[in-house]
């Protein structure tokens, strides 16, 4: 017997955290953050305390409360019962250091000898999938592709926002040394722990326990992501974030050919379930061709640096346009970790002016990776700074180049503009997806009037009309700009093929906001072919028997 439970996933999109279950061994399908369900609580000035975070989650439920996976040390730092009794300090009795809902790894395998789990199968390194990884004990080992290590450890490395999946912080009680208040406790993480990663090839069965697992490469809009099939008597096939339409994609054909169409269970993701189009990514780089064309000075575009998809489109545009590609030094960074440095006459890297805006090499102390292709200040290299653009360079003859650019390097034009504070026949090219928060709706806002204030000429798309708004002057209308983009995610059409061929006995929709779909989906392969597909829209935490 099989059993599934989602516990993040299920009427919403992302957050995937899906238990499988068969013969006593526990697999873990992705542990992502809820971005969704958090955003109704936190904000990027309000949210979870640094040192709580995993009982504060756990509280309002953006966390599941499952036996014998958290680790103790995000409850009670290691040293925690040496804080001595000393006024209003927490000790080793406080109901804080305790959590009577939430049995530990550590309490778990005292008393089982093992943990609940036995391992964590990674889909791809969007922090919807690996965010939440971290608070799993270390001891429970991550399985993805190279390419998926590779990624998570680059975000990690030059982001604010890492999943911290494979390197953790270890939290333990330590005293100050001086200060205003020596010899006070506080929390220190300055210990790590590591986190086994098995990468597994395309194509590759492992066994875990009484469960082998395929892996199967798929596209989508990071590198390394993968689909995983289960064989445990019944065989279960989990998509992962799946598209068809990207410059190499797998087809259709060659994903069922993978799979098998034996297939007694199918998790299968919907994000775009509800969307009938078919863009492919050459229709997006013919559109953004066009419009390099058209531009006589500077042309920006913005994407996400993880994207190296949408990197290369850009690149092609930008060369057919006989540009050079001026990318951040965020891209720059992950293509050295996966060995595809491009080629310095075609691509060059932009040098941003930061902290005390000097060009100075100790205003990249706390960014390594802007100065160069390293983090490890034992080995730092200084490529960015010896052989990088800075503005002053590009602005010399805006005419030869295409800069890669987004919201959060806006602060930057101020040093492209002229003397009128206007940054003249520039172009905005928006490549990547439409707001799906309301923090993101307030960023396109933004964005539309820092490109208005510099006379930066931008495509305005279709308004977004919301519930409310009956006439065009309604002031409830936001103003969007019009995309550059294809989606990481398959469409209807392609959803519906796939599932047609592979021909699962049961199908359980996640990662969408339209379940309902795949009946009609479900019912339409019955009508045509005469298959019957059982779908079971899931519930949050509920158990499922195959």
């Amino acid at each position: 017997m099989v059993f599934i439970t989602v516990f993040g996933g299920a009427n919403e999109i992302g957050g995937n955290k899906i238990l499988v279950e068969s013969g006593g061994t526990r697999i873990m399908l992705d542990f992502g953050t809820r971005m969704g369900f958090e955003s109704t609580f936190f904000s990027n000035f309000v949210d979870a305390r640094t040192n709580t975070d995993l009982r504060d989650r756990l509280t309002i439920g953006a966390l599941p409360i499952i036996p014998g996976i958290y680790r103790e040390d995000m409850i009670r730092p290691a040293g925690w019962d040496s804080i001595p009794a000393d006024g209003r300090l927490l000790t080793k009795d406080s109901p804080l250091f305790h959590l009577d809902s939430l049995e530990t790894y550590e309490n778990y395998h005292g008393k089982n000898g093992r943990g609940y789990i036995d391992a964590i199968l990674l889909s791809h390194a969007h922090l919807d999938h690996t965010g939440d990884i971290t608070y799993i004990h270390p001891s429970v080992p991550l399985y993805c592709s190279r390419v998926t290590e590779i990624l998570v450890n680059a975000i990690d490395d030059v982001t604010s926002f890492p999943s911290k999946a494979l390197e953790m912080d270890r939290p333990g009680i330590e005293y100050t040394k001086s200060g205003m208040f020596p010899n006070r406790p506080k929390i220190s993480k300055k210990n790590k722990s590591q986190r086994d990663c098995v990468n597994m090839a395309n194509g590759q069965e492992i066994p875990i326990g009484s469960i082998t697992v395929k892996a199967i490469n798929i596209d989508h809009s990071v590198p390394g992501a993968t689909s995983y099939l289960l064989k445990a008597g019944k065989n279960m096939l989990y998509t992962g974030d799946i598209r068809f339409h990207g410059t190499s994609p797998i087809s259709i054909d060659d994903y069922v050919t993978e799979a098998g169409d034996k297939i007694d269970v199918l998790v299968c993701e919907g994000t775009r379930i509800d969307s009938n189009s078919l863009i492919t990514e050459d229709t997006v780089r013919e559109k953004i061709t066009e419009e390099m064309r058209a531009v006589k000075g500077l042309v920006i575009v913005d994407f996400s640096w993880k994207d190296t998809t949408r990197y290369e489109t850009v690149r092609r545009a930008a060369a057919e346009c006989g540009r050079f590609f001026v990318i951040n030094a965020r891209l720059a960074y992950l293509l050295n970790k996966l060995d595809q440095n491009p080629d310095p006459k075609q691509v060059k890297v932009f040098l941003k002016r930061k902290s005390s805006a000097l060009y100075s090499p100790s205003d990249y102390s706390n960014s390594k990776y802007e100065y160069g292709l390293s983090v490890d200040k034992e080995n730092l290299d200084s490529s960015h700074y010896d052989n990088g653009l800075v503005a002053r360079d590009i602005m010399a003859h805006p005419e030869k180049y295409v800069l890669m650019g987004g919201f959060y390097d806006f602060n930057q034009l101020f040093d492209f503009a002229d003397a009128e504070g206007k940054i003249p026949d520039s172009r905005f090219i928006k490549a990547q997806c439409e707001p799906f928060s309301d923090d993101m709706e307030l960023d396109e806002e933004r964005m539309i009037n820092w490109l208005e204030k510099f006379g930066i000429i931008f495509t305005e798309g279709e308004p977004d009309i919301l519930p409310g708004c009956t006439n065009p002057g309604c002031e409830k209308i936001k103003r969007r700009m019009d995309r550059s983009h294809v989606s990481g995610h398959a469409s209807r059409p392609e959803l519906k093929e796939m599932i047609s061929r592979l021909k699962p006995k049961v199908l359980i929709p996640v990662h969408t906001n339209h379940p309902d779909e795949f009946l009609a989906i479900a019912r339409e392969i019955e009508n045509e072919t005469g298959h019957r597909i059982e779908v079971r829209i899931p519930e949050q935490g509920v158990s499922y028997e195959f």
